[in-house]
C-alpha cells in the first residue's frame, strides 16, 4: 500500500478548496442574478407585463346556429344553407373605427354604399358581438385580407352559412326571404339567441317560423394572445341546430303553375280540401330571394321597389280585387237557402235589367234568354244574379258570403294577409267620410250580385271558399307547414288540421245544384269555359271577369293595358271527390275563359296524372 507524502496531501487539499471556493462563488453569482432579474420582473418591469398578461386573455365566442332546412310535401329541398366567408368586426378590440372601415374600403373589402347601414348595426348591437362587413368574400377579395391582416385586430374571416334556394323565384312568395339582423329584428326576436352573424327571416315562413327555423347559439372560450390570434380552445357549448320545416307545397305543381303565369300578373292558390294544405302558392311577377340572402344594397333594394310590377308584393295574400262573376255559386247557394232562389224556375233574360226610376241599364255580356239557376251559373248570365240580389238585399248577401271567410282573414300561418271587403250599408257608413257617400244605394247591390262594386276578395279567400264549395260546406283552415322536423331528437311533429264548419245547415239537394252548374261550366255546351278542356274532364269551375274600367266611358276609345279587365277562375277535382280547389287571378286577362281556364287545365292536367 502506497502513502502519499505530506506535500502532496497539502497540494491536493489547496486543489480541492480552491474548487468548492469556485463552487460556491458560481452558485452565489448565480443566485445574485436570479434576485437581479425577479427584482427587474416584480418591481421594474412590473407595469409591462401586467398588461403584456391582460391582453393574453380568455374571450368568449359565439357559435351561430345552423338554420333549419325548408322542405316540399315531397322531400324535395326548397332552402338550404350554403358555406361562404363573411368579414366580421368586433368593435371592442378595435381602436379606432372609423380609420378601420376608411381602410377596408380602400382595399375593396367592403362597399362603401354599405356604409352608413354597417355602422348603425355597430352603434345599435352589443360591442363584444360580431359585426358583419362583407357577407360574401370572393377569393380576390380573401387573398387581399390575408395579406394585410396584421394591420385590421378585430376583424377576422369566419366561415359561415348563407341561405339558398333552389328554386329561386318560383317559392320566393311562399317560403319568403333572409338578410342581415337589423335593429327592428332585435326589437321583436330575443337578442340573446343571436350572435349578430346569422341571417334572419324578413317574409313569409322564413319570417313566421323564425323562432323554429333559426336555433339557439353555442358559445366557445379561448386563449389568445396580444395579436387577437387563439391559442387554444379551452371548452365549448354547442349549439342547437334550427328546426327542419315540411311544407304542404308540392314543388312539381308549383313549378308548373309558375311556369304558366310566367309572362302575367297575378296569382294561384290551390288547396287540398280534405285537410287545408295549401299544394301551390305563386304570386306573379317574382324575384329571386338569392339576391336578398347575398345582401343588397338600399338603391337596389329599391329599384324593386319601384319597379312596376310590384315583384315584392305577395299578391296571392294581399292582392285585393273584384271576384267578378266566380261569386255567382256562392250567391246562387244563398238565394237557394234563404228561400229566394226556386231552382225549377226560368227567368227571362233580354241583356240587360232594369231598376224602378234608375234610368241607366245594367248590362248583361249577351243575351241569354230563360235560364234557370243552374244554367245562369252555367253561362255566367248576368241578369239572373242581377234580380237574385234585389231580392236577397245586400245586408243577406253579405252576411252568407261572410260564412265562405270573404271579408275576412283566413289566418293562415303566414303574415301580412288582406281581409279583402264584402260590403253592406254598415260598412260603408264607417268607410266614408261624407254623408252622401255614407248611403247605400240599391244599385250598388246590384252589382254586388255579380261580385263588383266595392267587394273585394284575394286569390287565397277564393281558393278557401272553393274548397267550401267543393266539401259542402266544410273545410280547413288554409297551412303551408305541414310538419316540424327536430334534428337534435330525429322526429317530426305534423301539424292537426283545423276544421271550418260554417256551411253545416244547407240543404244537400241544394248543394248539388251548384255543383251541378259549376260541371256545366266546364263540360256542357253553353258553359263559360265550354272547349278550354278535354271533353268529360273532371272539373267544376267557374269563370269570371272583373272589371276596372266602364267601356261606356272608353266611348271606343282603346282602353289601356293596366285597365283591362281582370280574368278569374275558380274551380275543384274531381268533383266526386275533391282533392284540390283552386283560384287563378290574371291581372289585365279580360276574360276568365282565354287568361286563367289555360292556366287551370295546365296545373289540373298535372294533378290528374299524379
Amino acid at each position: 500500500m502506497e502513502f502519499k507524502s505530506d506535500a502532496t496531501q497539502e497540494t491536493e487539499k489547496k486543489i480541492f478548496l480552491s474548487r468548492i471556493l469556485f463552487s460556491v462563488a458560481v452558485v452565489f453569482l448565480l443566485v445574485l442574478l436570479m434576485l437581479l432579474r425577479l427584482v427587474q420582473l416584480q418591481i421594474y418591469d412590473s407595469d409591462k407585463y401586467k398588461l403584456r398578461s391582460m391582453n393574453n386573455t380568455i374571450r368568449t365566442h359565439s357559435l351561430p346556429a345552423t338554420r333549419g332546412l325548408i322542405y316540399d310535401r315531397n322531400n324535395q329541398i326548397l332552402a338550404e344553407n350554403q358555406p361562404v366567408f363573411q368579414l366580421e368586426m368586433i368593435p371592442e378590440q378595435i381602436k379606432d373605427i372609423e380609420q378601420t372601415l376608411k381602410s377596408l374600403i380602400e382595399l375593396e373589402l367592403i362597399n362603401e354604399r354599405k356604409l352608413e347601414t354597417i355602422k348603425d348595426n355597430i352603434r345599435k348591437n352589443y360591442q363584444f358581438k360580431s359585426i358583419v362587413l362583407n357577407n360574401r368574400l370572393t377569393q380576390r377579395q380573401m387573398a387581399v385580407f390575408a395579406n394585410n391582416r396584421t394591420g385590421f385586430k378585430g376583424v377576422d374571416i369566419k366561415a359561415r352559412l348563407s341561405r339558398y334556394y333552389p328554386k329561386k323565384e318560383i317559392t320566393a312568395h311562399a317560403l319568403g326571404y333572409v338578410g342581415a339582423i337589423s335593429s327592428m329584428d332585435y326589437s321583436v326576436f330575443d337578442p340573446s339567441l343571436y350572435t349578430g352573424q346569422e341571417q334572419i327571416g324578413k317574409t313569409s315562413v322564413e319570417r313566421d317560423y323564425e323562432r323554429l327555423l333559426h336555433g339557439k347559439p353555442g358559445n366557445e372560450e379561448v386563449l389568445v394572445n396580444v395579436r387577437g390570434r387563439v391559442m387554444e380552445s379551452l371548452g365549448r357549448k354547442p349549439f342547437a341546430p334550427g328546426s327542419d320545416l315540411i311544407l304542404t307545397i308540392d314543388i312539381e305543381l308549383q313549378e308548373i303553375a309558375y311556369e304558366a303565369m310566367q309572362d302575367k300578373k297575378g296569382a294561384i292558390v290551390a288547396i287540398d280540401p280534405s285537410n287545408g294544405e295549401i299544394l301551390i302558392l305563386v304570386s306573379t311577377p317574382s324575384y329571386d330571394p338569392n339576391l336578398f340572402s347575398r345582401g343588397m344594397t338600399k338603391l337596389e333594394y329599391k329599384a324593386f321597389e319601384k319597379n312596376e310590377g310590384k315583384p315584392l308584393f305577395n299578391r296571392a295574400i294581399a292582392g285585393q280585387y273584384p271576384p267578378g262573376s266566380v261569386i255567382k255559386p256562392m250567391l246562387g247557394l244563398a238565394g237557394l237557402h234563404l228561400g229566394f232562389i226556386d231552382p225549377t224556375k226560368y227567368e227571362p233574360c233580354d241583356g240587360a235589367f232594369f231598376l224602378p226610376n234608375y234610368s241607366r241599364p245594367f248590362k248583361d255580356w249577351r243575351t241569354h234568354g230563360p235560364v234557370n239557376l243552374k244554367e245562369a251559373i252555367q253561362a255566367s248570365c248576368d241578369v239572373y244574379f242581377y234580380k237574385t240580389a234585389i231580392k236577397m238585399g245586400i245586408d243577406n248577401m253579405s252576411a252568407f258570403l261572410s260564412k265562405f271567410n270573404l271579408g275576412t282573414l283566413t289566418e293562415i300561418d303566414i303574415g301580412h294577409e288582406k281581409a279583402g271587403v264584402v260590403p253592406n250599408p254598415s260598412w260603408k257608413k264607417n268607410n266614408f267620410k261624407s254623408k252622401e257617400n255614407q248611403s247605400w244605394y240599391k244599385g250598388e247591390t246590384v252589382i254586388a250580385g255579380i261580385g263588383q262594386g266595392y267587394m273585394l276578395t284575394t286569390p287565397l279567400q277564393l281558393a278557401f271558399a272553393t274548397s267550401m264549395i267543393a266539401n259542402k260546406g266544410k273545410s280547413y283552415k288554409p297551412h303551408l307547414v305541414k310538419g316540424i322536423k327536430n334534428s337534435s331528437l330525429n322526429n317530426t311533429e305534423y301539424i292537426k288540421p283545423v276544421m271550418v264548419d260554417r256551411l253545416n245547415d244547407i240543404d244537400p239537394d241544394h248543394w248539388e245544384i251548384i255543383h251541378m252548374g259549376m260541371k256545366a261550366v266546364v263540360n256542357q255546351k253553353g258553359g263559360t269555359a265550354y272547349g278550354m278542356f278535354d271533353t268529360d274532364y273532371p272539373l267544376a269551375g267557374k269563370t269570371g271577369s272583373s272589371q276596372l274600367y266602364s267601356t261606356e266611358k272608353a266611348q271606343g276609345e282603346t282602353i289601356p293595358e293596366h285597365l283591362k279587365d281582370h280574368g278569374l277562375f275558380i274551380g275543384f277535382a274531381p268533383p266526386d271527390n275533391p282533392k284540390i280547389a283552386l283560384a287563378i287571378i290574371v291581372e289585365n286577362g279580360v276574360s276568365g275563359r282565354t287568361a286563367a281556364s289555360p292556366v287551370a287545365k295546365k296545373i289540373l292536367d298535372v294533378f290528374l296524372e299524379q
